[in-house]
Formats: structure tokens, sequence, C-alpha cells
């Protein structure tokens, strides 16, 4: 007689022994999993997971969707860096979408359909134990490595990310929730994915952006990584901040900007100087104000710039006569934007009959099939009756 346990089965053991080992509330990983039914059906070991829910209870107790089902292929890491269930429960959605570009990302990458990349395998980030230090060193070494003058501004931050092989989405998250990266293991290698939150401004995105890379870079795997407002100041997250504001703006590329804008003597030139640095380097308030701190310690102290500490970045923009320029990089704020490159990928692989509709409906259309279907035939595309995919 077979007395082998079945995947469900110890599937089944595993789950029961994380909620009781967590003490976790029942009516908690209810409205984690959506319903009374799902957890119920998931205890009696009736059924395997989804990759959804497996994802959505990995996070929870800190293990990886493989390791919960005992099995060896992709997955996601899940340890999400939040501490409380309602945290965990905002993102849900995001990370599932998240995992799903993961999965079109491997699939058109198994078919060939693969963009160019500038590949980062044999760059090293700094460990140095000096957080700070770390994140400077990084970012130096990234702009050597691509070849990045130190006075130059990145201008195209979005297509450089891409460009290094790791999909670029921006999506309305959570209001406290600046960015995400999630990413997939297989065998030794990790992929990421990284949603940035639409609904931020223009040098907030930028700035969110550059703190995901240095994550991706530091090979923070094992973690679907949250990025909110309220973020603990642990040694990964100021490395990522410190990563940030040096990679959009280089000390010499500061003390240069300040050389050429003279003497502050005013509110006017304090928003000129401001203005200047936010719209050339494309860096936030909060961090260009940081930056002066630690090169200017005493510019920083005058009148003048607590009135660009305090006034509204618009109301700086105005004063500096910018705000035009202002509101038209922010004229996208709020928009989903898919990643460029991998909506290539699957077009491609779409087109030679390779993915479904509904592939390419979970990159450009936020999974649905029908306004993928009609934004394709806007741009030209047919659709054979007997075909899976459409031929432009």
């Amino acid at each position: 007689m077979d007395t082998a346990e079945t995947r469900e089965e110890r599937f089944r053991h595993a789950l029961k022994t994380l909620i009781s080992e967590a003490r976790a509330p029942e009516d908690a990983l209810v409205r984690l999993l959506g319903s009374q039914q799902c957890l119920s059906e998931l205890t009696a070991g009736k059924r395997l997971p989804s990759l959804n829910e497996a994802t959505l209870l990995g996070a929870f107790f800190g293990v990886s969707p493989a390791q919960l089902l005992q099995v060896t292929q992709p997955s996601l890491g899940v340890s999400l860096r939040l501490g409380t269930v309602e945290g965990i429960h905002d993102v849900a959605e995001a990370v599932r979408h998240a995992s799903r570009l993961l999965t079109v990302d491997r699939l058109t990458r198994d078919w060939g359909f693969t963009e160019p990349i500038e590949p980062v395998t044999n760059f090293a980030p700094s460990k140095v134990w000096h957080h700070a230090k770390a994140g400077e060193r990084t970012a130096a070494r990234l702009r050597a490595y691509l070849g990045i003058d130190d006075l130059d501004p990145i201008e195209e931050l979005t297509e450089l990310v891409e460009s290094l092989g790791y999909p670029v989405e921006y999506r309305s998250l959570p209001r406290d929730v600046h960015g995400i990266s999630v990413p997939e293991t297989r065998e030794t290698e990790a992929s990421w994915v990284i949603l940035i939150n639409s609904n931020d401004y223009w040098s907030r995105q930028r700035f969110t952006l550059c703190h995901e890379l240095c994550h991706v870079l530091q090979k923070d795997t094992g973690q679907v990584i949250v990025d909110r407002v309220e973020t603990p100041e642990n040694g990964p997250e100021r490395v990522a901040n410190n990563f940030a504001r040096h990679f959009l703006l280089t000390e010499d590329a500061l003390e240069h900007k300040l050389s050429q804008h003279g003497c502050i003597s005013s509110e006017n030139a304090a928003a000129q100087l401001i203005s200047d640095l936010m719209l050339t380097y494309g860096i936030s308030r909060d961090s260009l104000l940081i930056s002066l701190r630690e090169i200017q310690a005493e510019i920083t102290r005058s009148p003048y710039f607590t009135y660009c500490e305090q006034a509204t970045v618009s109301e700086i923009m105005r004063v500096s006569g910018n705000r035009e320029l202002w509101d038209e990089l922010n004229d996208a704020r709020g928009e989903s934007i898919p990643s460029n490159r991998l909506t290539q990928q699957v077009l491609n692989a779409y087109s030679s009959g390779l993915v479904s509709l509904q592939s390419v409906a979970d990159v450009i259309s936020n999974g649905d099939s029908n306004l993928a279907r009609s934004e394709l035939s806007d741009a030209g595309w047919s659709f054979p009756e007997d075909a899976g995919a459409a031929k432009i």
C-alpha cells in the first residue's frame, strides 16, 4: 500500500504548521485569500493554492511559494517588508499583476523574443558596511559602468532601466506606496518587474525608480519589496535612498550648479536654484535638500532655503518661472503606462502565433483581453478567426 503523501497533503500540513506557529487569526487569512471557502479548501487539503494564493500566503508567513508547496520551480520571492496584514492585502492585486508580467517575460524570452539589453551581470555593487557610502559608491560605479559623465543628467531613466533588462510599468498603487519591485527566481537567475506609482509627481517617480533599481542591483532576491511613505530606515532602504540620490545627481554636478548660481540672497534666487536642479537632473525636492545639506550645510540654514522647504513644489516652479514646464512633465501623472520593453516582446511573440491575446492583455491592458483587442485593432492589427494570434 502506497503511504506517500500527496502534494495537497504536504501543503495542508505546511500551512497548518505556519498558521499555528504564527498564531494567525482566521479572519486575517480570510481577508488575505478573499473568502472563507478558499481558506477552508486549502486548510483541508482539498486542492493546491493558485500562484496568486501561494504568493499572498508566502508574503504573509515570510516564506517562498516553492517552500510552501515543496517544489522546485520558478517562483516569486515573497517576503514583504511590511508589518501588518493590511499592508500585504492592499498591494495584493499589484503583486498578482507583477506575477503575470513575470510569466509573460519568461515565456517570451523562452521563445527567443528578447529585446536587446546592456548586461549588468558583471556589475559589482558596493557592499561596504556603511549604508550611505554603499549607496553612493554603487551609484558612481554604475555611472562609470554605463559611461555616464558625472556632470550629465540621466534624461531617459525608464528607458535606461529597461535597457538593463528590467521591465518598468507605471500604474496606480495605494496612496502611501511609491513603488514595488518583484523578483522571480529561476534556478540561479532572478528576473525583476518594477512597478511605479503613476499618481506620484515626475521627480518622485524618478527617485523611486532609481531606488528600486538599487534593490535589483544589490540582489535583494527572495522579497517582494514594497516601498511606502513610512519605510523603516533599515540597511537596504538607506543604501537604496543614497544610491538614488547620487545616481541622479552627483556631488560634482551639484557643486557645478552651485557655482553657476553664485550667492543665494533672496527667495527668488533660491527657487531658481532648486527648480534648475530639479528640472535638469530630475530629482525630488526633498532629496535635493538632503544633498545640499551634505555639501553646504550653511546655505540650507538661510531663510531662503527654509522657504524652499516649506513652499509647495508648484509654488517654487511658479516663482522661478518654470510652472508651465513642471506641469508638462507631470502631464502623464495618474496614467497607466505599460512596459515598452515587455510590450515589444509580447507583441513580437503574438504576431508569430506563439502567445495568446491574454498574454498581450496582461501587459498592455491590465488583463482585459477585450480592451487589448480594441487597442490592437485601432493600431491596425487583424484577427483571423481561426488563428490564436494576430498578424499585422
